[in-house]
């Protein structure tokens, strides 16, 4: 029997398992790379920068792991150094969750710009075991050219063998490890992998070759030194001031902007201008303003949103909000409460670009729109709110780490005593269960606001409130803020809901909110 053109012997077990060797060190390499990079996210933001620097710094690590290696097989041939680099590959896997969190809130300590903490994460935990495994591929080359005398041949089929390995555990990690089992089983599974092909590698290559080596087998250290540049990319599409001519612009899309993150389309309809994101063939509306009516929400939810106003106690002076979209809902909590102060979190720059050119919304001294993703604002924020608006899509999806539970512990952190979290939600899928499940693991109470198709769920301390005290407290906010929209009729829409038994609270570890969030739409917007 033959196997990648190997008879299946006792001798040609080795070079099977070289080739195996040579699979896996693709493979784990690139799983690896998917799921650090699904652990930065909530720490780092999902940004093009925390990528460009986990990229960069795998192909670091990999570049020195191939010359290294390639040098090494030559001098020192040996099964049992194949063998130690993949348990100590191993090891440098198990480090990320055990000890990674921790690394990587050091850094954000020392380090404010998002860009060089996302860069020195990487270096710490993703260099060393990138070259571990990439040296790999050089020592099989080697040890099967002793063997062997095709050497282009060999190496072709193992590089192939290599890339292949890779091409599975991305696909593999991306598709079906991450939205199926948690992050540290992964973690888990890869170390645990290695240690497999490790062993196996030892054991033949000591039987195989033990009697013919007495060389002196050195154990390899790996130390790189990486100096990365990342240079900011400028901002997308530079939009100036609204333009006092939009209403006379044609009907129909008046700007598309391919941004980091969004394709954003600005249509116009009439007075209406609408701001949209684009996933696949779809269109999902984030905003609309009603050019000869400001002051008014257009958006059916965005109005619900400020039902936690009823639920808030204590003094009213700061508000936050993850996700600008056209500023709608933020502008009208600033001009309706003269006294509070605003800060946005905004991840994508077009959008704030195109909020300020077609929404007439920008920063002033009680409105501060930050350029960020909204958890790592809310991780460096040393200010708590009275209420906090949660608002944030990327088409049909909320950003997994804007959804876990740890996420909302951030959030609870940062609110003062009596303060309140809404959350916009699409009700359709089993998105919406686990969202509402998640949510009610951190705070003692979660309403459902049924909110013209979309669900506000309002995230509260203490007791649940009755529909009396309910309205008791919606009418002394109202009698107290004068708000347009009135309170009293915004908490009527309060709902019980029933959530499926089984469903998943999500954490860091473990949220699929890709695979929950099955259908096409999320805000039908429009009454």
């Amino acid at each position: 029997m033959r196997l990648f053109g190997i008879r299946i012997d006792s001798a040609g077990r080795l070079a099977l398992m070289l080739h195996v060797a040579a699979f896996m060190s693709g493979f784990v390499t690139m799983a690896l790379e998917m799921l650090i990079g699904r652990t930065f996210i909530p720490f780092f933001g999902g940004t093009i920068y925390t990528w460009g620097a986990l990229i960069s710094v795998f192909l670091t690590g990999m570049t020195a792991g191939y010359m290294l290696g390639g040098k090494a097989a030559d001098r020192w041939p040996e099964i049992p150094i194949v063998a130690a680099l993949f348990l100590a590959a191993a090891a440098t896997v198990v480090i990320v969750p055990l000890y990674g969190e921790d690394a990587i809130n050091r850094i954000l300590d020392s380090i404010d710009d998002m860009r060089y903490a996302a860069l020195l994460a990487a270096l710490m935990l993703a260099c060393l075991p990138a070259a571990l495994y990439a040296a790999i591929s050089p020592f099989c080359v080697r040890l099967l050219l002793d063997r062997r005398d095709h050497s282009g041949t060999i190496s072709g089929r193992l590089s192939g063998l290599a890339t292949a390995g890779s091409i599975v555990g991305t696909l593999g990690t991306s598709f079906f490890f991450i939205p199926s089992l948690g992050v540290r089983m992964i973690y888990g599974l890869l170390a645990g992998a290695s240690v497999v092909i490790g062993v196996i590698l030892l054991v033949i290559g000591l039987s195989s070759y033990g009697h013919a080596r007495n060389k002196k087998r050195p154990i390899i250290e790996t130390v790189v030194l990486c100096i990365a540049l990342v240079i900011a990319g400028a901002d997308a599409n530079d939009v100036r001031a609204q333009s006092p001519s939009v209403m006379m612009l044609r009907d129909g899309q008046i700007e598309k902007v391919d941004s980091e993150y969004n394709t954003i389309f600005v249509d116009k309809q009439g007075p209406l201008i609408s701001l949209n994101f684009g996933y696949r063939q779809n269109r999902y509306t984030e905003s609309i303003i009603d050019l000869q009516h400001r002051d008014e929400l257009v958006v059916t939810y965005t109005r619900y949103m400020t039902a936690s106003l009823a639920y808030q106690q204590g003094p009213l002076k700061r508000v936050a909000l993850v996700g600008l979209g056209g500023g709608r809902t933020i502008s009208y909590l600033v001009a309706s409460l003269p006294g509070v102060v605003a800060d946005v979190a905004e991840l994508d720059p077009a959008v704030i670009s195109l909020a300020k050119k077609y929404f007439g919304v920008d920063s002033t001294d009680r409105l501060h729109i930050h350029n960020r993703d909204g958890r790592v604002f809310l991780n460096q924020s040393k200010d708590k709110f009275d209420v906090i608006l949660l608002d944030a899509y990327r088409g049909p999806f909320v950003p997994f780490h804007l959804t876990t539970q740890e996420f909302y512990r951030l959030v609870k952190s940062r609110l003062n005593e009596g303060g309140v979290v809404a959350q916009n939600v699409e009700p359709s899928t089993m998105f919406f269960d686990s969202a509402y499940a998640t949510m009610k693991s951190v705070f003692d109470q979660v309403d459902a606001i049924e909110a013209g198709g979309n669900v506000v769920l309002i995230a509260y301390a203490g007791p649940k409130l009755s529909p009396q005290d309910l309205t008791r407290k919606a009418a002394a906010a109202q009698d107290r803020l004068k708000m347009r929209y009135d309170l009293r009729e915004l908490v009527n829409a309060r709902k019980d809901v029933k959530i499926a038994s089984d469903a998943k609270v999500l954490t860091d570890d473990f949220a699929p909110v890709e695979m929950l969030k099955t259908v096409k739409r999320h805000n039908e917007k429009r009454e």
